[in-house]
C-alpha cells in the first residue's frame, strides 16, 4: 500500500472525525422557560398588590415536565419563586425529568430551575436517597421521546445522605456520605462513604466513591473494597482503588502490592473542557512477565462522547497489551501507540435482524516493543458490529448472537500482506433446567490476509463454552448460592483450554462472586479473583482482583478489545 493512499484515508478520517464532533456536540439550550404554569388546589387566593398566590390542601402545580405536590403552596408570580410546605396532611413531592422526591419543605425557582428541599427521600437515577438537604440545578436540555418534546437534565448535590440501589425494607447495604453529587447522565460523586452490610458498619472508605453513568465508560467505575486476590506469576495480592472527583473532572488512583516482590498502580486524571470533550493523562505502573520487568506506562489524550457517539485520540507508551487471540489463550505484548483515534457510533435498531448495530473506525501508528524495537506501523481500518437476543416468548431460553467484521490496511516497509480482514461470529444461548442454569456458545473466527503487527495478527479459531450453574435458594427472601463450572474447548487445536470454577452468594440487590481459573495451556497463567456487583449496575461490576474474563454473553464489548478505552 502507498504511503498517499494511507495519507489521503487519514485525512478522510480526520473529516469524519470532525462532522461527527460537529453533528454530536450541537449545543441545546438548557433554560426551561415559556411553559404556562398550572396552579390546581382546593383553596387559592392571589394579592394583586404583591403578584403572590396562596395555595392550600391538594396543591398541584404542572410546568411541562416538571410536578409538585403539597399541603400549601406560595408562588410569587413576579420572581416565579415557589416556597412549599408539608404537614399532617401530607409531604412535599417533587418530580422532573423522572426522579421523584418527598420533603418537608421545597424552595424553587421556576424560572432558573434551581431549588432546595430539606429532609428529603425518593429516588435519584437508581439510588434510593434519603438527606439532610437537597440542592437542584439544571444542568443541559436532552431529546425525549419525540422530535418535538425536550427533558431537562438535573444536577444535585446532596448533604448528609443514606443512599442505597436496594429497594428492600432493610436493604442489604447502603452507602452513608456527608455529601453526595449528582451529575445528570455523567456520574455520581459519594463522599468518603462508610459503608454498611445489613446494619454493621464494614469500614469508611477513604476516596470518593465515583459511579461513571455514560454508557463508554461505566465499566470503569472505581472499587469500593480493598483489592484481594491471587496470580500465579505474582503471588497474593492486597491493593486499593479509589480517586477524588468535581463536576467536570476525576483523577483514580490505585496500588496493589504481591507477594512476589511486585507492586502495580496507576493515576489518570480526566478533565471535560467543553460539554462531553475531555482531556486526560496518566500513568500505569504494570508488571510484564516476558522479561519478569515491571515498568511506568504514560498515557495521554483527548475523548469526546455524546449521544452514544465515541470519539478518542491518545497516544501510549509501553502500553501493556493483553489479547485473548483463542480460548484460554492470554497472550501479553508492549505497545506504543503514536497516537491511535478510534470512532464509534450508537447502537442502532435493526428490526430486520432483531437486534442491534453500530460502526467503527480506527487509525493508528504503532510500534511493537515486546522484545526490543521494531519499525512503526501504520494501520487504518473500518468495522461493523451486530447483536442481539431474539424474544421467542420463553424465559427459560434465551439465544443470542453477535458478530463483528474488521478490514484493516497497513503502510510499513517489507511487508507480506497489507491488509487483514477479521470475522468473528458468537451464537449461543442461556436455557434453565430445574435447579440448573446452562449457557452454550460457539465462537467462530475467520481471517485473511496478515498483520505485520504480532500483536494485531490474528489467526482462524474455533472454540466451544459450555457453563453449568447449580442454585439452591438460602433463606424465604429470594437470596440464594450458585455454583458454577465453565469450560472452553478448542477445536481447531482438539484440546481443553481452561476451566473456570465459581461460587455465588446472590441478593436480591448484589451479587457477590469468587472465581477461580485454571488455565490448561503451558503457561499456567491461573488465578483467582473475587467481585461485587451491584445489580442496578451490572455491567460497572466492581472486581476486587482477578483478570477480565471474555463471556460469550456480555461480548459485544470484548470482541472490540482495547477500541478506544484508557
Amino acid at each position: 500500500m502507498e504511503n498517499k493512499k494511507i495519507v489521503w484515508s487519514w485525512r478522510l478520517l480526520f473529516v469524519l472525525s470532525i462532522f461527527i464532533l460537529w453533528y454530536a456536540g450541537s449545543p441545546a439550550s438548557g433554560a426551561m422557560s415559556g411553559e404556562t404554569i398550572q396552579l390546581d388546589a382546593d383553596s387559592i387566593s392571589f394579592e394583586e398588590s404583591t403578584g403572590i398566590a396562596t395555595a392550600e390542601g391538594n396543591v398541584r402545580i404542572n410546568n411541562g415536565d416538571v410536578r409538585l405536590f403539597a399541603p400549601f403552596i406560595e408562588y410569587d408570580s413576579n420572581t416565579q419563586q415557589i416556597r412549599a410546605l408539608s404537614s399532617s396532611e401530607g409531604s412535599v413531592t417533587f418530580v422532573m425529568a423522572g426522579d421523584r422526591l418527598s420533603g418537608e419543605r421545597l424552595d424553587y425557582n421556576i424560572e432558573s430551575g434551581r431549588g432546595t428541599m430539606t429532609r428529603p427521600n425518593g429516588r435519584v437515577d437508581l439510588f434510593y436517597v434519603r438527606g439532610g438537604v437537597i440542592e437542584v440545578t439544571p444542568s443541559q436540555t436532552i431529546s425525549g421521546d419525540s422530535a418535538s418534546s425536550e427533558l431537562e437534565k438535573f444536577d444535585a448535590v446532596w448533604s448528609e445522605v443514606s443512599l442505597t440501589t436496594c429497594s428492600e425494607p432493610h436493604p442489604h447495604y447502603r452507602l452513608e456520605a456527608k455529601q453526595v453529587s449528582v451529575i445528570s447522565g455523567k456520574k455520581i460523586v459519594i463522599k468518603q462513604p462508610k459503608v454498611y452490610l445489613g446494619d454493621t458498619l464494614i469500614f469508611i472508605y477513604p476516596f470518593d466513591y465515583l459511579i461513571l453513568l455514560d454508557e463508554h465508560h461505566k465499566r470503569r467505575n472505581s472499587p469500593l473494597f480493598p483489592r484481594i486476590g491471587y496470580e500465579s506469576d505474582k503471588g497474593v495480592g492486597l491493593g486499593l482503588s479509589g480517586g477524588w472527583a468535581w463536576e467536570s473532572g476525576e483523577i483514580n488512583l490505585g496500588i496493589i502490592g504481591w507477594t512476589e516482590d511486585i507492586w502495580e498502580g496507576e493515576a489518570l486524571l480526566t478533565q471535560e473542557i467543553l460539554d462531553g470533550l475531555s482531556i486526560y493523562g496518566g500513568v500505569r505502573r504494570s508488571y510484564f512477565d516476558y522479561d519478569d520487568t515491571t515498568d511506568w506506562r504514560p498515557l495521554w489524550g483527548l475523548s469526546f462522547r455524546r449521544d452514544g457517539w465515541s470519539f478518542d485520540a491518545g497516544w501510549r507508551q509501553r502500553e501493556l497489551v493483553s489479547v485473548e487471540k483463542s480460548a484460554g489463550s492470554d497472550s501479553k505484548y508492549v505497545l506504543w501507540r503514536k497516537p491511535e483515534v478510534n470512532i464509534v457510533s450508537p447502537w442502532f435498531e435493526d428490526r430486520a435482524v432483531g437486534g442491534s448495530f453500530r460502526l467503527m473506525a480506527t487509525w493508528g501508528r504503532y510500534e511493537d516493543a515486546t522484545s526490543g524495537t521494531s519499525p512503526t506501523v501504520e494501520r487504518l481500518g473500518a468495522g461493523v458490529q451486530i447483536y442481539g437476543e431474539p424474544a421467542i416468548g420463553s424465559d427459560r431460553f434465551q439465544p443470542f448472537y453477535n458478530a463483528l467484521y474488521w478490514h484493516r490496511g497497513y503502510d510499513a516497509e517489507a511487508l507480506d500482506s497489507d491488509q487483514q480482514d477479521l470475522l468473528d461470529a458468537v451464537v449461543g444461548v442461556r436455557w434453565k433446567l430445574g435447579s440448573f442454569d446452562f449457557m452454550t456458545a460457539y465462537l467462530r473466527r475467520w481471517s485473511w490476509g496478515r498483520s505485520p503487527m504480532v500483536w494485531d495478527d490474528y489467526e482462524d479459531r474455533e472454540d466451544i463454552y459450555q457453563e453449568i450453574n447449580y442454585r439452591f435458594k438460602a433463606d424465604e427472601h429470594d437470596t440464594s448460592w450458585m455454583f458454577g463450572v465453565r469450560g472452553a474447548y478448542s477445536i481447531m487445536e482438539d484440546d481443553l483450554a481452561e476451566m473456570l470454577y465459581s461460587v455465588k452468594y446472590d441478593l436480591p440487590c448484589m451479587l457477590w462472586e469468587a472465581v477461580f481459573r485454571d488455565d490448561k495451556r503451558q503457561n499456567g497463567d491461573d488465578w483467582l479473583g473475587l467481585k461485587l456487583t451491584i445489580k442496578a449496575y451490572p455491567d460497572s461490576g466492581i472486581r476486587l482482583t482477578g483478570s477480565d474474563i471474555f463471556d460469550p454473553v456480555r461480548a459485544p464489548d470484548q470482541l472490540v478489545p482495547n477500541l478506544g478505552e484508557r
